[in-house]
């Protein structure tokens, strides 16, 4: 038995030191590149932060610098792509949003929108005003304050403290209920494969998922599409105008 004890500590301890090393190597990568991006070298340093995204690190710091480098090697269909990666991480991101606007002005395509219902956005800007996580921890904590009204209520030694607790636990658990469903749609929304940039500099949109379909429209770098259904190496796509067609698989990119 001990000789197991050994051998799981050992492992537990090689475990420890290959985190710590390659949390310092990250850190070193980081530096490098955000020292590259101080000197205006931005091709290098495009290179150090897409070492980072390769070796698995995930964050919305890592996608907005990455689509920064872009940016300032005029790739601006790329550059929008990681800013709306970087947005789907930190929603609320003040600096995300004027770039991602910003890049959008250099792009061709100017669609118009379809105006959303008010109570939709109205929504989604609380839902957005807290991260996934800060919502699931109000949900726990307001689960807890419910669970101990609950039990005021069971053993209140007053009628009117047993009610106050009652109304108390219902509100507590409302405000369970909203912010648990924040936090799933924003998980849910960070997860969905349903959105695209256009990562070719002209791409034609047709009638039918083959090349001899007829032409439909004309799509340019950094236009932003909803993703229908695809086919083969065809993807049925939606403008934010309402139109719709095929596109080649290979002219975009998954947000």
């Amino acid at each position: 038995m001990n000789k197991y004890i050994k051998v799981v500590l050992t492992l537990f301890a090689f475990c420890t030191l290959f985190a710590k090393l390659y949390s310092q190597d990250k850190e070193l990568i980081w530096h490098r590149a955000d020292s590259l991006y101080s000197i205006a070298d931005y091709e290098s340093a495009l290179k150090e932060y897409e070492s980072l995204e390769s070796a698995g690190y995930s964050s919305w710091q890592l996608y907005y610098n990455i689509g920064n480098c872009h940016f300032k090697k005029s790739g601006y269909g790329l550059s929008i792509l990681y800013y709306e990666r970087a947005l789907r991480l930190n929603p609320s991101g003040k600096d995300i949003l004027f770039n991602l606007d910003f890049a959008r002005q250099f792009t061709i395509d100017k669609i118009d929108v379809v105006p959303e219902f008010v109570l939709n956005t109205w929504i989604r800007d609380v839902n957005y005003t807290l991260s996934s996580d800060i919502w699931a921890s109000i949900s726990l904590v307001f689960l807890g304050l419910a669970a101990l009204l609950l039990l005021c209520f069971r053993y209140g030694p007053t009628s009117f403290s047993r009610k106050i607790a009652f109304f108390g636990a219902i509100v507590a658990l409302l405000v369970v209920i909203v912010s648990t469903l924040f936090a799933w749609n924003q998980r849910n929304a960070f997860h969905k494969e349903d959105e695209a940039i256009v990562l070719s500099p002209v791409s034609t949109v047709r009638n039918s998922p083959d090349n001899s379909g007829s032409t439909l429209f004309i799509l340019h770098e950094g236009t932003k599409v909803e993703l229908v259904e695809g086919l083969g190496d065809w993807r049925r796509i939606e403008l934010s105008d309402g139109r719709q067609g095929w596109i080649a698989a290979a002219d975009i990119e998954i947000i």
